[in-house]
């Protein structure tokens, strides 16, 4: 495998287990120049059957999301159950850096992958270790599959979004979204400890929750409960209008305005029809509760549209109006060509074919190197100690030990947050979880606009008693200041000078037109790392079209390929691109301060909300690349997993328990929990190919027993018998659940104005740099004076002066 000379280039990392969550971990690392070694069991990582394969033809080869996982990274295989095995892997440990794994802690110790033997076996060594539900509480030791640990998140129950089904279960969206976000929080946190380890000189273990990082990002779904006393749920209408997926003449757009001046503008375009004027649509939530005949209005209009063609026409009138795009959509999209989205990559046995590249843009440092390995391709060469003298060599360079020990991984990194709304908080928020100092700089008269939106505390307005904010900007502290005048920007940039991260997420451009933008701000610090988020990204044809995160998720395909099976493209239950966005920006954030401490060089960062997007749909989009066609939407259903379905449970209408079974002992295990053990042998289901065949009939029965059941009930007999099974969580069921208040994920921190209220907290635990959420969100503009006289040794004098002159306002 060639050198790299990537961001991360010199940092060893091994990867075990099987699946998505820790491939896609170190898969982020290996993109950016890490020497990744891939250690796999003797039948291969599971991925290697999940396909999408050319031709619909099983191969392990040549699977699409095995290579999408897997470009750029050796690989070996052991059987983890044997000592000569075990004692292999070791030899690869001594040598590395970082261990990333999802293999599951009543494993540990059977593979040699207890955090704390090896910890004391490898002191210099970082472990992150993802698990569906943590290392620790009572849940520790289920077994889950991507669909229960979605469900266990709370995502699946809110999914989708304005349901119009109620018979209908709660969906999960398209792929492995659960496992995703498990491995990008891991990345997150496997660099930041690393970051500690090179002042330290001392690893750590680090334990990930997949059901924590999804409960993070509910929107303000959890709030609504522990704020206003609100259960939320997918059933329903949109609060505003217009909101809907809506048919065009060849497909389907989503409508949407979030702000008045996006309706009146749509009314302009629409030729201003006389009953856009009616008392029923004068404002967006008139229109909401009267979405009904909003819509059947609207339909006539749209439905003599080409979808792409009103997309560009709405966006040219700033509305943020999306296209649902198919895979063959954006293999053909301009912008993403323009862009250098998509990589190619020489598989061999498939030849050049086209993946989803860098989510987030660099200066430099991002390849598509090498193919994914073959099963077990590099064993001889890693494993012969004459031959793995340079990975000896890389790993030992980096072990730089100090008597410096930082109280957390970014201790003294200052961010000055220029971000608002949620998916540049989301980010800015990670960063403060790891002992960052955030300063979010907001206004007086235009604060965050989720300061502006409910739940509100006790169902009383104001700015400093939103649960959306509150949420989002836990630790950070809050200036206020007016950036239109002259005197605001120029404190802006003698606080940036003062600073090693600056961060944005307004529409490409407005940084620059502030004079606020990377050059100037580089000028006053050379080493700056600064992370631009936007919609479509910092360049390209679509770089001004407006953007949220629903429509860059319709516009990714998401709602393309999400749905129940025979239903239309289905919104997915939350803002999902928007903390998705976040976190990866969180990630590059830290790979390029990482970058800086090694070289002193400084970034910068072009993230686009539509391009991380795309990073998590590579079986859509690998499915058209390799066979032209378009996954067919299939509810929770699994390309080969059967059942894998939510089922109704007793209770109310609205109860639900997802079931998954990935095996024929676990479907033999079911049997025997449901009292019919004779379905075990019964020749419709019993391989995983016949009951994939017969999968209608299948859930049929399994609904049968679950309807008799309660919810709890049902998944601790299966639990019991090892059976992966979750109740579908609301947000009352999150706010009360003794799993995750055990484990701390709770927090209820003294707001000065709101009291205590459940927020959530980390999804990850560090045992060497314990982390915190250290105060409550801030209310708005409390630390403008002090920042100031701490950052810039203002005088309470001139401090008040600027505040007279609307400086500060």
């Amino acid at each position: 495998m060639p050198e790299s000379t990537g961001l991360l280039s010199g940092i060893s990392v091994v990867e075990c287990g099987s699946g998505v969550a820790a491939s896609f971990a170190t898969k982020l690392m290996a993109d950016l120049g890490a020497d990744v070694i891939k250690v796999e069991p003797p039948e291969g990582d599971i991925t290697r059957r999940y396909g999408p394969f050319p031709g619909n033809v099983p191969d392990p080869e040549k699977s699409g999301l095995f290579i999408y996982l897997n470009a750029n990274k050796h690989g070996v295989a052991l059987d983890l159950s044997q000592h000569k095995d075990r004692a292999a892997l070791h030899s690869l440990l001594a040598k590395a850096d970082l261990l990333v794994h999802n293999v599951a802690p009543s494993q540990r110790d059977q593979f040699g992958l207890t955090s704390a033997k090896l910890g004391a076996d490898f002191p210099q060594l970082v472990i992150a270790a993802i698990s569906p539900f943590g290392d620790t509480g009572p849940y520790c030791d289920w077994n889950a599959y991507e669909l229960n640990v979605v469900n266990a998140g709370g995502w699946a129950f809110l999914s989708p979004g304005a349901s119009e089904f109620p018979e209908l279960p709660p969906l999960k969206a398209f792929g492995h979204q659960g496992d995703y976000q498990g491995g990008l929080h891991a990345c997150f946190a496997a660099l930041a400890a690393y970051f500690h380890r090179l002042e330290s000189g001392k690893g750590q273990s680090i334990e990930v929750s997949q059901q924590e990082c999804i409960a993070g990002m509910l929107e303000m779904n959890l709030m609504h409960y522990t704020y206003a006393g609100r259960e939320t749920s997918r059933l329903g209408t949109r609060v505003l209008g217009p909101w809907k997926i809506m048919d065009t003449a060849d497909g389907s757009i989503l409508a949407v305005c979030v702000e008045e001046d996006q309706w009146r503008r749509l009314v302009d375009l629409m030729g201003d029809p006389e009953w856009a004027h009616e008392e029923v649509f004068q404002d967006r939530l008139a229109r909401g509760r009267n979405a009904d005949a909003l819509y059947a209005l609207m339909q006539e209009w749209i439905s003599g549209w080409k979808a792409q063609e009103l997309y560009h026409e709405a966006q040219h009138r700033r509305i943020p109006f999306a296209a649902v795009n198919n895979m063959s959509d954006l293999y053909a999209n301009a912008h993403l060509s323009e862009r250098g989205f998509f990589a190619t990559l020489d598989q061999p046995g498939l030849g050049k074919i086209q993946l989803p590249g860098a989510p987030s843009k660099y200066a430099s440092g991002w390849s598509m190197r090498t193919p994914a390995p073959r099963l077990g391709q590099h064993h001889a060469e890693l494993l012969d100690d004459r031959k793995s003298a340079r990975l000896s060599a890389a790993a030992s360079a980096r072990g730089i030990a100090s008597e410096t020990k930082p109280e957390l991984p970014l201790a003294g990194i200052r961010v000055l947050d220029f971000t608002w709304a949620w998916a540049g908080p989301f980010c800015t928020m990670q960063l403060a979880h790891m002992g960052a100092e955030v300063i979010r700089v907001e206004t007086e008269n235009r604060g965050c606009v989720t300061r502006g939106l409910p739940p509100f505390a006790d169902d009383v307005a104001g700015p400093n008693r939103a649960g959306y904010y509150n949420q989002y900007n836990q630790g950070k502290r809050s200036i206020t200041m007016d950036l239109s005048k002259p005197e605001a920007i120029q404190i802006a940039l003698a606080m940036a000078r003062r600073c090693d991260v600056v961060t944005d997420n307004f529409a490409a451009g407005v940084m620059d037109r502030l004079g606020l933008g990377y050059e100037t701000i580089r000028a006053q610090r050379p080493d700056i790392v600064m992370l631009s988020m936007s919609g479509y990204g910092q360049t390209g044809p679509l770089k001004s079209y407006v953007s949220y995160g629903p429509p860059a998720a319709a516009t990714a395909g998401f709602f393309a390929l999400s749905g129940y099976q025979g239903h239309g493209p289905s919104e997915i239950g939350v803002s999902y691109a928007d903390p998705n966005a976040g976190i990866f920006g969180a990630v590059a954030v830290m790979v390029a301060l990482l970058h800086r401490k090694l070289t002193g060089r400084g970034q910068y960062i072009d993230q686009s909300q539509l391009e991380t997007a795309l990073a998590l749909l590579p079986e859509g989009l690998l499915d058209y690349a390799l066979n032209g066609t378009q996954p067919q939407r299939s509810g929770n259903r699994h390309r080969w997993m059967a059942p894998h379905n939510c089922y109704k449970s007793a209770g109310d209408d609205d109860k639900w328990v997802s079931i998954a079974v990935g095996s024929d002992s676990e479907w033999r295990a079911l049997c025997q929990v449901m009292e019919q053990p004779s379905l075990a042998d019964d020749r419709r289901f019993q391989r995983a190919q016949a009951r994939k065949q017969n999968e209608d009939a299948l859930d049929a029965i399994i609904t049968q027993w679950t309807r008799a059941r309660d919810r709890w009930e049902a998944t601790r007999e299966l639990q019991r018998a090892g059976v992966a099974a979750f109740p579908s969580m609301s947000n009352k069921d999150l706010a009360t659940n003794e799993h995750l208040a055990e484990r701390g994920f709770l927090v209820q921190l003294e707001h000065p104005v709101v009291g205590r209220r459940i927020h959530t907290g980390i999804p990850w635990t560090m045992s060497g740099t314990p982390c915190s959420i250290r105060h409550a969100a801030p209310t708005r503009g409390a630390d403008t004076d002090s920042v100031l006289r701490e950052l810039l040794d203002y005088s309470p004098d001139r401090i008040a002066k600027l505040r007279d002159a609307g400086v500060l306002g």
